[in-house]
């Protein structure tokens, strides 16, 4: 029955796909997200629902007659120069062919989204599409969890959907932190009361998930959320009550030993995982040392051979003394240094300059926006831009211990900000154009008077 209800779900979808771009590459982030194969079992199961809506997107793009226009974009171009950097590195790769291709082919699929979300997503109602594409994936999920969470009384051990990047929990915490601000910023959009009150519940239950899922790097991000939104807002003592209600529910439902790991935090250099962690960090530092432009290649660590190799070299980087590791081959559990490993500094470059430029360009849509006569008008803008950066952050802050370099959620995010960039730039230039135009008027007038003066 699920199978039928969700098949039948799917093709009012594809109706709708086929309508607009902006709704086909909505669905298509959806789908990636959401994993439909992960909730049904019988016939529906082998159905590529990503496939499909990453189809129709390229159809409906193609034959829409009036295409946005597509000024060039630093942050675009770094992305398509970090892809052509990966297919170089894959192709030089130390690592082994089975491992390394499949890793290159899925990443390519997310850069292709990317493309996609950049060349279509430009307009308010085309944001917000995109936005509730990830709400109803991630956020679903998350809301799905914190209401298992609170129905055991905190007995409920959260994780992501099986087979999934983010079936890990602490994967699941990182992608639950980078959607809160999301759910924040269509709270402030809609203005239909009965989901308001949908939003705010998944804010709540997404917040509990994240406690629930036991992860500190989320339990990180949160805390720097929260903190964030503290000092941002005018009506602290509103945001001070509604952070209070949160921890007197958590307080309620967290068993002792989520205190007992989070507790850990203070004394990271004598956990065992941290440990672990920092030594991964060593093989990959080594992997990058040897080849400093390519890196090793995708999950080359993994091979064991080469972790063997470089477990012998591990001493020759003393700045965290760590026990010998283990002879079990180690994911990077980090961002950054999983991007180093795989792809040698120079690929780390290109990875830094995107998140950093990607923050910069939306402050530079926030600062350009609250100049008059902006501000009024266009505050949507600059509320998405602040949120974006709020979920750039929370990935930046969780991803430093977890190995989400990849995550389609946070191409998706770099994606939509080059779209505001682009719009928003699309939008001043006439302005610009004028005040240049009037100055020159004004500088003609005094000229032409002092001629005749």
């Amino acid at each position: 029955m699920r199978d039928l209800i969700f098949l039948g779900v799917f093709l009012i979808l594809v109706c709708f796909a086929f309508r607009r771009p902006y709704m086909a590459a909505s669905l298509w982030i959806w789908s990636g997200l959401f994993v439909p194969t992960y909730w049904v079992y019988s016939f529906a199961k082998p159905i590529s629902y990503n496939t499909v809506f990453a189809l129709i997107t390229f159809l409906t793009y193609l034959f829409t007659r009036h295409k946005p226009r597509m000024p060039v974009d630093v942050v675009a171009l770094l992305v398509c120069l970090f892809w052509i950097h990966t297919g170089i590195t894959s192709y030089s790769s130390i690592g082994m062919p089975e491992l390394v291709w499949p890793e290159w082919e899925k990443f390519s699929k997310v850069f292709l989204s990317f493309i996609m979300v950049t060349l279509i997503i430009r307009q308010r109602h085309e944001f917000e599409m995109l936005i509730w594409g990830i709400l109803m994936s991630v956020g679903f999920m998350g809301a799905i969890e914190g209401l298992k969470f609170v129905a055991s009384l905190g007995g409920h051990k959260i994780q992501g959907p099986y087979g999934h990047l983010l079936a890990d929990n602490n994967h699941f915490a990182t992608a639950l932190c980078m959607i809160i601000p999301l759910i924040i910023y269509q709270l402030k959009s809609v203005e239909e009361k009965w989901i308001r009150f949908g939003l705010f519940s998944m804010l709540v239950l997404c917040t509990l998930s994240v406690l629930g899922t036991y992860s500190r790097g989320g339990f990180l991000a949160l805390a720097i959320i929260g903190c964030y939104f503290w000092l941002k807002s005018k009506r602290k003592l509103l945001t001070l009550i509604a952070v209070g209600i949160i921890a007197s529910v958590s307080v309620l439902l967290l068993p002792q030993k989520w205190y007992d790991r989070m507790e850990t935090i203070e004394a990271a250099d004598e956990d065992s995982s941290f440990t672990n962690r920092v030594n991964s960090w060593k093989i990959h530092t080594l992997l990058a040392l040897e080849r400093p432009a390519t890196g090793g290649g995708y999950k080359t660590a993994y091979y064991q051979t080469h972790w063997d190799r470089l477990s012998t070299k591990i001493d020759q980087i003393d700045v965290i003394e760590t026990p010998p590791p283990g002879e079990k081959p180690r994911a990077a559990h980090s961002i950054y240094f999983q991007v180093l490993g795989d792809h040698g500094f120079v690929g780390l470059v290109l990875f830094l300059l995107i998140i950093a430029l990607s923050f910069l360009k939306m402050h530079w849509v926030i600062a350009t926006l609250n100049r008059a006569p902006w501000k009024a008008e266009h505050h949507w803008q600059v509320d998405l831009a602040r949120m974006m950066q709020v979920s750039l952050l929370a990935y930046c802050t969780a991803g430093a211990a977890l190995s989400l370099a990849y995550l389609e959620l946070f191409w998706c995010l770099v994606a939509a900000m080059v779209g505001l960039t682009i719009q928003v730039k699309v939008m001043v230039s006439p302005q610009r154009r004028q005040h240049a135009n009037a100055g020159q008027v004004l500088e003609d007038r005094q000229v032409l008077e002092d001629r005749h003066s």
